[in-house]
C-alpha cells in the first residue's frame, strides 16, 4: 500500500510552518469563523459538547468556546504537533477540554471521541481534503453518527476550482494575502515558497457541490455552501 501522503502533518517543522505561515495568514479567515458562529448559534440551543476534528492548534473550538464558555470542547487530531500547539492555545483559557490523537483516516477513530458524544457541533477546518474522496464521504457519515439530533457539522475547507482560470484567482489571492503577512519578503518568494510548499501533495480537492450532495444523501437537512471564495469555503448541514 502506497504511503499516505497526509503523514506530512506529523512533523514537527511542517506544522511549525503551517500555524505560524500558511493557517495564520488564510484569506477571510476571521469572516470563515464568524460564518461557523453564526451556524451554530442558529440552532437555537446551548453547546455541551463541540468536538473540533482535524484541530491544528483549536482555533476553531476556541472560538465556540470563547462564545459559549459553558461548551466542553474535544480536539482530535493525528498530529502530536499539532495536538501539542492546541494545548497551548487552551492552557491559558482554563475551559474544559480534552486532546485526542486520533487518525480519521481510518473507520475506528470515532471509538476515541465516542465517550463524550452526542455532540451538539462538529467542526472542522482545512483538514478532511486530505483525505480521498470516498473516505471524505464516509468521515461525513461517521460525523452525522456523532452529533446528536438538531446538531450542526461546519467544515471550513479547501475545495476544488470548477476551472483552471478560476483556480489561477484563487492561488493570486492567497499569495496577496501571505505577502502582507510577510511583508519581510518579496512577493515573487512568497509565491515561491506558496507553489513549492511541501504540503502541496497532501490536497485531495473535491468541489463544494459534490461535496454538499454527499451530506444530503447522508442525511443531513440544510446541507448547503454558506460562504465561498474561489477554493476557500464554509459547508456543513444539521442532523435532523
Amino acid at each position: 500500500m502506497a504511503e499516505r501522503t497526509d503523514q506530512i502533518w506529523k512533523t514537527q517543522s511542517l506544522a511549525a510552518t503551517y500555524l505560524e505561515g500558511v493557517r495564520a495568514a488564510i484569506p477571510l479567515a476571521l469572516e470563515q469563523i464568524d460564518v461557523m458562529l453564526r451556524l451554530i448559534a442558529g440552532c437555537g440551543r446551548p453547546v455541551r459538547r463541540v468536538l473540533d476534528l482535524g484541530c491544528g492548534d483549536g482555533v476553531l473550538a476556541a472560538a465556540i468556546v470563547q462564545r459559549q464558555p459553558q461548551a466542553e470542547a474535544v480536539l482530535a487530531d493525528f498530529s502530536e504537533p499539532m495536538l501539542e500547539a492546541a494545548r497551548k492555545r487552551f492552557s491559558a483559557s482554563g475551559a474544559p477540554a480534552h486532546f485526542v490523537l486520533a487518525d480519521y483516516g481510518v473507520p475506528s477513530w470515532t471509538h476515541s471521541v465516542a465517550e463524550w458524544s452526542p455532540y451538539d457541533a462538529i467542526v472542522s477546518g482545512f483538514s478532511i481534503h486530505h483525505q480521498p474522496d470516498d473516505r471524505k464521504r464516509a468521515v461525513y457519515g461517521e460525523i452525522f453518527g456523532l452529533l446528536s439530533p438538531g446538531g450542526v457539522f461546519v467544515n471550513i475547507e479547501h475545495v476544488s476550482s470548477p476551472t483552471g482560470w478560476i483556480g489561477s484567482l484563487n492561488h493570486e489571492m492567497f499569495i496577496d494575502w501571505l505577502h502582507r503577512h510577510h511583508p519581510d519578503q518579496s512577493r515573487e518568494d512568497v509565491a515561491r515558497l506558496y507553489y513549492d510548499r511541501p504540503d502541496k501533495e497532501a490536497n485531495i480537492l473535491a468541489s463544494v457541490e459534490e461535496q454538499c450532495a454527499w451530506l444530503r444523501d447522508i442525511g443531513f437537512t440544510d446541507a448547503d455552501c454558506y460562504l465561498k471564495v474561489f477554493e476557500l469555503a464554509v459547508f456543513g448541514g444539521r442532523r435532523g
